[in-house]
């Protein structure tokens, strides 16, 4: 909380100015009141902010770039992925965004980047997650698989991004682009201030220019690839926290392309390998993360498949409480990155499958209760046809992995399988189907 007073006295030198007992914010020359602190990390902050004009509620990301810590083009990478996949029913887009000098004395050439996004009531998966933890529910099979029914629609739309296509087309394209103009003349303005007031920085405006295509870079990476053909990219950072719930709980909206990267990337040298590592480490969410981030061997190639696996990661949490990898080493002591490696997970109704009994029920009366007595019976009761999804998507082996096509098969017909707990269920069902 402290740290959330401290952030809104240093923006009151930029663009933030107080009535009475209200925070109020100008972007753009449209005017937001401050209602609180929704989150935070990094050099990041999101508020909760009411437009004054329309009374419509919005999350608004703030980043802080001081200078030679975070570029304004890293910062706004967000925005231009947002711009390029929009629209797309299960991809957040970009209301807004706006860059603003700091007036920072002792940092003259620090920005700050603002990002205005949708405001969702419902939250995220991983607040349903936790609800259901609490209240000691589940999530109605068919609803949740209707769910990552969107969720893979939303992949398949970056796996299989074909340059001035859908879902945007060439406006999209040329949005992005616009993003990364500003992004980029931003990072050089930074520079140029810095030189003017601090004679004790040596950078070139080239400098900015030179960051490596492993940082994130999206339509810059389209530079040689002509229009229809593929280039695909992969989100990286897969997690019911990055999904949100629309407000009739029928859509799943992927957010968060901070993390996204070109795919495939070749893994040409143990330099190249080290930084892939080095910068899943930063994005990627450990638990949820691919084995090949955390173990990159050079002559190897790191591709799409790293989401397929967090998607895995995900249905497992949404219907066990937590990641597969997260629970097996809290169950053996063992670190969390060895069980990725090896493949170590289970059911909770199940043997490991890393020892090779992955479909063997347990017959062991009266073990595995946890410390309310509960036992396993959290994750019991999984239709079979819903295991397997998750049980094709965690293979160590990302070949061994189905594509995101693969993947949409294998829910339809789940989905088809599974008896509806509801009226609404139909219209789920129809919502999912209207994004094809």
């Amino acid at each position: 909380m402290a740290q959330y007073f401290m952030d809104l006295l240093a923006s009151l030198a930029n663009c933030l100015w107080c009535f009475p007992g209200s925070p109020q914010l100008k972007i753009n020359n449209r005017r937001f009141k401050l209602l609180r602190l929704l989150g935070e990390g990094g050099f990041s902050y999101v508020y909760l902010v009411q437009e004054t004009s329309t009374s419509q509620l919005y999350a608004l990301k703030k980043i802080r770039c001081p200078f030679g810590q975070e570029s304004v083009s890293l910062a706004l990478k967000e925005v231009e992925a947002y711009a390029l996949f929009s629209p797309h029913p299960n991809i957040i887009h970009a209301v807004d965004h706006a860059v603003e000098s700091a007036n920072d004395k002792s940092d003259p050439g620090s920005k700050t980047v603002y990002i205005l996004l949708p405001y969702y009531r419902r939250g995220n998966l991983q607040d349903a997650i936790n609800a259901n933890l609490v209240n000691h529910t589940k999530f109605p099979e068919r609803r949740l698989m209707v769910l990552f029914l969107g969720v893979a629609r939303a992949l398949k739309a970056m796996h299989q991004y074909r340059v001035k296509g859908a879902p945007g087309g060439a406006q999209s394209r040329q949005k992005a682009r616009h993003v990364r103009q500003e992004a980029e003349e931003a990072d050089k303005d930074a520079v140029r201030k810095a030189k003017t007031r601090r004679k004790d920085v040596d950078v070139d405006d080239e400098d900015i220019e030179q960051e490596p295509l492993m940082n994130g870079e999206v339509t810059r990476s389209q530079e040689g690839v002509g229009e229809g053909e593929l280039r695909a990219y992969a989100h990286r950072d897969v997690k019911p926290g990055n999904i949100m719930i629309s407000d009739s709980g029928t859509s799943p909206i992927l957010m968060d392309l901070g993390s996204l990267a070109p795919s495939p990337i070749h893994i040409t040298s143990r330099a190249l390998a080290l930084q892939t590592q080095d910068t899943a480490a930063e994005h990627s969410t450990l638990p949820y993360r691919a084995p090949e981030l955390f173990d990159t061997k050079t002559g190897t190639t790191v591709d799409t498949k790293v989401d397929i696996w967090s998607f895995g990661c995900t249905l497992f949490a949404c219907l066990v409480g937590k990641s597969p990898f997260e629970m097996r080493s809290e169950e053996t002591g063992g670190s969390l990155s060895i069980c990725v490696l090896g493949g170590d997970w289970r059911f909770p109704d199940e043997e490991s499958m890393a020892a090779g009994g992955g479909r063997r029920k347990k017959d062991v009366k009266g073990k595995g209760k946890g410390k309310d007595g509960d036992g396993d019976d959290v994750g019991e009761g999984i239709s079979e046809s819903v295991k397997e999804v998750v049980r094709r998507c965690l293979r160590v082996e990302a070949g061994e992995r189905p594509d995101v096509d693969e993947v949409i098969e294998m829910i339809e017909k789940v989905v088809e399988q599974l008896p509806a707990e509801d009226d609404g269920e139909e219209d789920d069902e129809s919502a999912a189907r209207a994004v094809d």
